[in-house]
């Protein structure tokens, strides 16, 4: 008998196996890698929802109510807006806080009263659930650059445009305790976690802080090189951060008083600056239109900059975590998804580890499947 042609697997075939193999392979591999690293970091790049009134006004400031149901906007046509969030719309009636524009927006801890001071010195207080007045408007002794609530609730800041900073006692309105006197025009204000100290973010380039016991500066001022418009503590009270004109984002170790890391640079001047409440994320809202943010610990930016179209005057996080807002000048609030972006905490994500060492596995065995046909074709071939 003729001996039979030997049957070779044609190059094609051979070249789409190889191929398909290293397809296999290089997926579950890479996954391996990924895991071994940890989670990325960053932020979501697409806005969750967005919030435009019938305005002209821009966006000054937001702040979350903390269930996070509402948010809170004030306009440099001196009103507030509370808007729902599980519907982006616009909740009970628009508050009028003054002539000016609104230079600052708190809720208190336990979100029955949310308040708004304006460039004309008036401070509105007022029941989030019903747009009633929570009691008459405080006066303060010039314009209102921002506000804080305390973190038991007992004590409203007010961040002054003539170097002052008044406390007042927002059950009743009567102020708490002489103005600090701060030296320059305070833009911002914001209390430590405890309630212990009070960060003032001051034109004359500073960072002060005080001892709200005595009413004392506490030790020597922060230097940030350039006005400060916006200050916020970390969640743990470990660091403040400032932003600034300069376009940098700076923070200090509270515990010696020193810079912590080198600047975060964000390519215009800052106008407001939030802690992440897990405090891995440090955000600056930046005069160029962008939200950036960072990884505090490693000074390293957390995702590629967040894009509006205008100037972003104030940023907050939801108190959840789940979502960050930017005010911008245009009169829109951004809403960014956060929650899958940022990991909740780093190290081996498991999760991707065990299906890529699983896959492998089925990788593997698609390739001795794959061998023993070549074989048996091969083996056919010379008989």
């Amino acid at each position: 008998m003729a001996d039979r042609p030997h049957r070779r697997v044609p190059r094609r075939r051979r070249v789409l196996i190889a191929g398909n193999i290293c397809g296999l392979l290089a997926l579950p591999i890479s996954g391996i890698l990924a895991a071994l690293a940890g989670p990325a970091a960053g932020l979501a790049l697409d806005p969750a929802a967005l919030v435009a009134a019938a305005s002209s006004s821009g966006v000054t400031g937001v702040a979350y109510i903390p269930d996070d149901t509402l948010l809170a906007s004030g306009y440099s046509d001196g009103v507030l807006r509370l808007w729902e969030l599980a519907t982006a719309r616009v909740h009970g009636p628009v508050l009028r806080v003054g002539s000016g524009p609104v230079g600052g927006v708190a809720f208190n801890p336990t979100g029955s009263m949310v308040a708004a001071g304006d460039s004309d010195g008036t401070i509105g207080l007022w029941d989030p659930a019903t747009g009633q007045q929570a009691r008459p408007s405080l006066h303060a002794g010039s314009g209102v650059h921002g506000v804080a609530f305390s973190p038991d609730g007992k004590l409203l800041a007010s961040a002054q445009a003539n170097g002052a900073i008044e406390l007042w006692y927002p059950a009743t309105g009567q102020q708490a305790r002489s103005p600090l006197q701060a030296g320059s025009a305070v833009n911002g204000v914001a209390f430590s976690p405890s309630g212990e100290l009070l960060a003032s973010a001051q034109a004359d380039g500073t960072v002060r802080l005080w001892n709200l016991t005595t009413g004392q500066p506490s030790g020597s001022p922060l230097q940030a090189g350039s006005a400060v418009n916006g200050v916020a503590f970390s969640p743990n009270g470990s660091l403040v951060a400032s932003a600034g004109a300069d376009g940098t984002v700076r923070l200090w170790n509270l515990a010696t008083g020193q810079p912590s890391g080198s600047p975060l640079q964000a390519g215009s001047a800052v106008n407001g600056v939030a802690f992440s409440p897990d405090g891995k994320l440090v955000a600056g809202a930046g005069a160029d239109g962008t939200v950036r943010a960072w990884d505090p610990a490693t000074g390293q930016p957390a995702g590629s900059p967040l894009r509006v179209d205008s100037a972003v005057n104030g940023v907050a996080f939801s108190p959840d975590g789940h979502q960050l807002a930017g005010a911008d000048a245009n009169g829109a609030v951004t809403l960014w998804n956060t929650e899958a972006s940022w990991p909740a905490s780093p190290g081996t994500n498991w999760t991707v580890l065990i299906a890529s060492v699983v896959a492998i596995a089925v990788a593997a065995a698609a390739v001795a499947l794959t061998t023993r046909e070549i074989l048996r074709a091969r083996s056919s071939g010379r008989k």
